[in-house]
């Protein structure tokens, strides 16, 4: 399980701005994952951070190919594995939070 945790010193300032969704390259890989992890961390029964291809897509009105690029990222930088896939769709699961607190 993720900490549910936001380390200030660990954010960009565009997020602790919250002005990131305004920027013209929104959403990057980082913003997804940004926002993913915010919401888990006010989600108090929330165990783990799941999303498809298909919900990306339609939450953030997405292309086919900004979707692949988005889930290439993270997945090459280790924040996202598939969990699940059929022909239909693919279920993705973040399982690092490089937004954490340090202990």
């Amino acid at each position: 399980m993720l900490k549910k945790t936001l380390n200030p010193h660990n954010l960009k300032v565009k997020y602790i701005l919250e002005n990131h969704s305004s920027l013209k390259s929104y959403p990057d890989p980082e913003d997804i994952l940004y926002e993913y992890i915010r919401d888990y961390c006010n989600r108090p029964t929330a165990k783990k951070i799941e999303f498809t291809n298909v919900s990306l897509k339609k939450y953030y009105n997405l292309t086919d190919e900004k979707v692949n690029e988005i889930v290439s990222y993270l997945t090459d930088h280790g924040f996202l594995k598939e969990v699940r896939g059929n022909s239909a769709y693919s279920t993705y699961q973040i399982i690092k939070n490089p937004y954490e607190l340090s202990e």
